[in-house]
């Protein structure tokens, strides 16, 4: 496996990924803190300077002299050459400092301001940073030949927001060019690079972090597996008993595989279900499933990552039923002993915002749908059971606009 850069083709991706953290740091800029002078005498210094290296930065504690006329720590440190500032109020006893993106010494200087912004005499320091989560991170990426492509793994112990760039060779230019930007705070992270012939190319992972470090690009060489996305038309309910095929504002089921992805599914929020709600989907057809993508309900920034779209889900696959579809067997967990798990999946929301609040990249993300890669090597499935543990507003009521499964049907087109 080599490993070297490749020219980002699309920046304003990961600007859109910065844009949060950038406004904070203009705010911080031009916001003025505390008063205007009204006195020119300085605070004391604080004392007893404990330093602790974090990954990627470091939490510098301290003890505040016993004055009333003080109002935050501000500590002082270079970056590549850039000079970046870091404050704590005093109900504190500590600054952190973080972001940084290599394991290199680090030198300090923290002030003690009071309210009419008069600092105390400089205090000086130095940590070496452990390992930030990118690059740990990027040591641990592995990519294997899958349906379609490759499918990319990695480790995040510490389940830092983390963005990876997705790259694939194009067949006609020869060229690099970007597959996909996805974001992840999973402890185990799974993701594919797919749609591509079985023919050998080279695929690619580059790793951004919220603070703009960039990692350098993973390369490997690999034959896809065949792979289509499976035919919608011979989809139908799966109702198997105890699961949540309700019907709000004559929006059914049905709508998910219809091809329409501003046409939704929408339960009846009185339908007296609650998490976790199950649902079950009739292939019409045994395949090998590589993945599925969904599409929640967008239209309106109150409904992105909000209300009834699922947040978090399992996936199940069978080949045949083993039960009459409303035998009892179906609304406990017994059931769960003869299917094949697919996968535990979340939904991420790329800025990691409250809910309520989104940012356009968040949408874009959103309206793009989200990739979830099965489980491989599991046999062929004809009915996918969906286990709904959590909707993003936490509510009984669910609404999907579309869910589009690929793998192999053993049909060559």
């Amino acid at each position: 496996m080599k490993r070297k850069n490749i020219h980002l083709k699309r920046l304003f991706y990961y600007i859109g990924f910065l844009s949060v953290i950038l406004v904070l740091i203009i705010a911080c800029d031009e916001d003025k803190i505390g008063q205007y002078p009204t006195d020119g005498t300085s605070p004391s210094t604080i004392t007893n300077i404990r330093v602790e290296a974090l990954p990627g930065g470091a939490k510098i504690s301290y003890d505040l002299p016993n004055e009333t006329d003080i109002s935050y720590v501000t500590c002082e440190y270079m970056v590549k050459g850039e000079k970046k500032v870091a404050r704590s109020s005093i109900y504190n006893n500590y600054i952190m400092v973080e972001g940084l993106g290599e394991v290199d010494p680090c030198a300090f200087t923290l002030y003690l301001v009071d309210h009419s912004e008069n600092k105390s005499a400089a205090l000086a320091g130095s940590f070496t940073p452990l390992e930030p989560p990118y690059q740990t991170i990027f040591k641990s990426i592995t990519m294997e030949p899958d349906f379609g492509g490759v499918v990319v793994r990695w480790q995040n112990e510490t389940n830092a927001l983390i963005g990876a760039f997705l790259y694939a060779v194009n067949d006609s230019t020869k060229e690099w060019e970007e597959y996909n930007l996805v974001y992840s705070t999973t402890t185990e992270a799974k993701y594919s690079i797919r749609g591509y012939n079985t023919d050998e190319r080279k695929f690619g992972v580059k790793l951004i972090d919220r603070y703009g470090n960039l990692s350098d690009t993973v390369i490997v060489s690999a034959v896809p597996l065949y792979e289509k996305e499976l035919d919608k038309k011979k989809f139908s309910n799966g109702h198997l008993l105890g699961d949540n095929y309700t019907s709000y504002q004559n929006r059914p089921i049905g709508n998910i595989w219809d091809g329409s992805l501003s046409v939704i599914w929408h339960t009846d929020p009185a339908g007296g279900f609650t998490p976790p709600q199950n649902f079950t989907i009739d292939l019409g057809i045994e395949a090998q499933l590589s993945r599925i993508i969904l599409y929640n309900r967008g239209e309106h920034n109150s409904y992105y990552y909000n209300q009834h779209n699922i947040h978090y889900f399992e996936v199940w696959g069978c080949k045949e039923l083993s039960h009459g579809i409303n035998d009892p067997y179906w609304s406990g967990n017994d059931w769960q002993t003869e299917w094949v798990q697919l996968g535990d999946f979340e939904v991420v929301k790329p800025s990691g915002l409250p809910l309520g609040q989104i940012t356009d990249e968040d949408k874009t993300v959103s309206d793009a749908g989200f990739e979830f890669i099965f489980e491989s090597g599991v046999g062929e499935m004809r009915y996918i059971r969906f286990v709904v543990k959590e909707t993003w507003a936490r509510t009984a009521a669910l609404h999907i606009a579309e869910v589009t499964l690929y793998g192999d049907d053993g049909i060559r087109e």
